[in-house]
């Protein structure tokens, strides 16, 4: 048995940030059930990369769920999304700021229909502020964080973080945010509003740099992959890619020369210190290191350093990634039939590993609309009912 077997959850979340929390709540057994409008569906539909018409991003993010396709901006739409929502543990939503509330689907609205519901808000800036009612897409958001001032080398471009991050991370934090609700129902019977905003869980991972404003003044350059603290803590070149390398102490620093055959720089006593190697490190340490890197592999380096219990990483291609014992061992990468490409695909796993009620990938993402009749005929809707508000527009059935 899954530990969320038994929580019904109504999603109206699309894109990346609120699908990847209620893809959370699937994994481990929520039955989610994402409300996309007729004819338009989720924004992720849209995003490649593409097979079959379909997409694999929308594969990833929405496996496991079902799909109803109802129009909540029509009153027949809105009937039937506050009759599901009436035995609900969950309503999660992404929306613009006031969007729910101007379908009269707010929070307050839905609390008078289940008391108990916990209702979960994520968008770029959050219920509140100055800035609430702006639209909020990742790369903005990264910049006006201060994530990007603090991402790319002193004489680059503030630089994005790789992948969506701030999604990402919003989603994660708000399935941890409504587990620590459910645990608060459990106790009191009483649900609650959450509100996440993409901004503040970009800037919360921004570590000790807002402490270092508040307790100095200033802030110093970026850093690239190199550390203010220690050194060398870096990636280095080498003759098939990178390597990245990270000696925070004097003794890692002689480990980290004698695995590497390096005698001359294990005593030159101009290093012995991390203190001068963080200051002589880019009057000519780096340099040195990169030298010798240059001549061997990336996974040489690695082997030999892990051996010497220097932390130690080769920079993995995707590709490589993907192929590592790593990822197998801990099913990282999960085949999964989906429906609309009509095949097998590799998405990424589960990644949190309980002992007793482990979650685990069901199935694929749903077609739009594929439960729209199962649903409402469990509500009580007849065929000629269900073909009629079709007919309308308010519902689509695949």
């Amino acid at each position: 048995m899954k530990i969320l077997e038994g929580i019904k959850v109504v999603d109206f979340t699309q894109a990346h940030a609120g699908s990847l929390c209620t893809m959370i709540l699937a994994d481990h057994g929520a039955e989610v059930i994402k409300i996309e409008r007729p004819g338009v569906g989720d924004l992720a539909r849209y995003w490649g990369p593409f097979k079959n018409d379909y997409s694999g991003y929308y594969a990833f993010l929405n496996r496991g769920k079902k799909s109803i396709s109802v129009n909540g901006g029509t009153e027949e739409g809105k009937a039937i999304l506050l009759d599901l929502i009436k035995d609900a543990d969950i309503v999660c939503e992404n929306f613009k700021y006031g969007s729910m509330e101007r379908m009269g689907l707010g929070y307050d609205v839905l609390k008078e229909v289940n008391p108990e519901l916990i209702y979960a808000s994520l968008n770029g800036y959050g219920q509140t502020g100055p800035l609430k009612e702006q639209v909020g897409l990742d790369l903005q958001l990264q910049a006006g964080s201060g994530l990007m001032d603090r991402t790319g080398f002193p004489d680059g471009h503030p630089t994005k973080g790789g992948p969506a991050m701030g999604d990402h991370l919003s989603g994660t934090y708000m399935a941890n945010a409504i587990m620590l609700a459910l645990i608060e129902k459990q106790k009191t019977g009483k649900g609650q509003k959450i509100d996440i905003a993409i901004y503040d869980a970009l800037y919360s991972v921004l570590e000790g740099n807002p402490i270092t404003v508040s307790m100095t003044g200033t802030i110093g350059d970026r850093m690239g992959n190199s550390d203010p603290t220690a050194a060398p803590y870096d990636t280095f070149e080498t003759n098939d890619g990178y390597v990245a390398v990270g000696v925070s102490t004097d003794k890692q620093w002689f480990a980290f020369c004698e695995a590497l055959g390096w005698d001359d720089l294990k005593n030159d006593e101009r290093y012995f210190d991390n203190g001068d190697r963080v200051r002589l490190y880019y009057e000519g340490l780096r340099d040195e290191i990169e030298s010798r890197t240059k001549k061997m592999s990336k996974f040489d380096v690695e082997a030999k350093l892990n051996e010497a219990h220097v932390s130690t990483g080769a920079v993995y291609t995707v590709v490589e990634a993907m192929a590592t014992d790593q990822v197998k061992e801990r099913e990282m990468l999960v085949n999964v039939y989906d429906e609309g490409i009509g095949e097998e695909i590799g998405i990424p796993g589960t990644i949190i590993k309980f002992s007793e009620t482990p979650g685990g990938i069901e199935c694929g993402a749903p077609l739009m609309g594929k439960h729209t009749a199962e649903y409402l005929s469990a509500l009580g809707y007849t065929e000629e009912q269900m073909a009629e508000l079709a007919e309308k527009n308010v519902i689509q059935m695949a």
